[in-house]
């Protein structure tokens, strides 16, 4: 069953992202021991994973921008977002409080904000002019600023004791706060808006751009033998929080990715049918990561096991969520949250599964 008006490597992407999310996650609970968290293989889980987040973010601007919700659907659809986030929280208690803001709660406040932070947008002449010099302020802001984005601590991150704390995560200090999470909303948004010659102008530049800067952080990196990429602490990219190096490496990536998805994911129908219950199985696949996450080290697993089982746990994942949207496509959280909104099949969502 095909989605009639849908461009499927956008699916695609969706698909791309959360098997991305699914496999980082998986690494990070079956990790060995043993194993440092500085070696290649764990770069290019990191590097990979690390790109999830700001895909599905940069998506979502995407079809915000391309969308026409009205305030009620907005409402809706946020709240079932956060609503979303709580049922990842209790479901991975050994990751999160029930109360920790996350991607999906990022994403909820986004639908929210969408006036706010769509208008400069689509305000001035040039989109890519406005996005560029809102990501320059933000990056000029974290570098004079960075004690304002918290702890690169993960526990600090997610605790959520009273709800001071619990806004200050939404918005700043938590794992995916507003600032600087809003910048791949932009960034999605200017490309639904930008004509297809301004476009490629723009990838080919902030691409250049991107892979000499992040190849210089690498370069400086191997010169003082300090880590290039962690989620946390003392790195040159960091994740939580994420600092400039991060945000330009981030979207480089990204832009790779959707710029090189027409020629090379128009035909992917298996991500693409996976992307289109990206939220379902975004959501379902903490259950048997929070159920058996000890299982690594109750069987000491090397690191050749452990990374066998996160690929066959990551393949596994695109499978289920094909067969999952072929069998039973109502049985799914995005065809919960159109209902919630009182739309209709046709109607276009915005959460990791917008319809085009």
């Amino acid at each position: 069953m095909e989605a009639e008006g849908r461009q499927l490597h956008i699916d695609a992407l969706r698909g791309v992202a959360v098997a991305l999310m699914v496999m980082v996650h998986a690494a990070a609970t079956w990790n060995p021991l043993t194993s440092s968290q500085i070696t290649p293989l764990a770069y290019i889980v990191s590097g990979l994973g690390g790109l999830a987040a700001p895909l599905f973010v940069t998506l979502l601007g995407w079809g915000l921008m391309k969308a026409n919700l009205s305030s009620r659907q907005s409402l809706a659809r946020a709240s079932f977002l956060f609503f979303c986030q709580f049922l990842v929280n209790i479901s991975a208690p050994h990751l999160f409080e029930p109360f920790t803001p996350g991607v999906l709660s990022l994403m909820g406040l986004l639908v929210l904000l969408k006036p706010f932070w769509a208008w400069p947008l689509t305000a001035f002449k040039s989109p890519a002019i406005s996005f560029l010099s809102f990501f320059a302020l933000c990056c000029l802001f974290i570098l004079f600023f960075p004690q304002l984005q918290g702890e690169s601590i993960w526990s600090i991150r997610v605790q959520t004791q009273d709800i001071p704390t619990a806004v200050s995560h939404l918005l700043l200090t938590g794992t995916y706060p507003l600032f600087p999470w809003v910048l791949f909303a932009s960034l999605g948004g200017i490309i639904q808006l930008m004509d297809r010659q301004s476009l490629t102008s723009f990838y080919a530049g902030f691409i250049t751009f991107g892979l000499i800067f992040s190849s210089l952080t690498l370069a400086y990196s191997v010169s003082t033998q300090q880590a290039w990429a962690l989620p946390s602490g003392d790195a040159i990219l960091t994740f939580f929080p994420s600092n400039a190096p991060f945000l330009v490496a981030a979207m480089t990536g990204v832009l790779l990715f959707w710029s090189t998805s027409l020629r090379f994911l128009s035909q992917a129908k298996l991500l693409a049918q996976t992307g289109r219950v990206s939220l379902t199985v975004y959501v379902a696949h903490f259950v048997p990561l929070a159920l058996f996450h000890t299982i690594d080290q109750t069987n000491d697993w090397s690191l050749t096991q452990s990374s066998t089982v996160v690929f066959a746990y990551t393949v596994g994942w695109i499978v289920v969520g094909s067969i999952w949207y072929k069998i039973a496509p109502k049985a799914t959280l995005e065809h919960l949250m159109r209902l919630s909104a009182g739309a209709s099949e046709d109607t276009p969502s915005v959460s990791l599964n917008e319809t085009e």
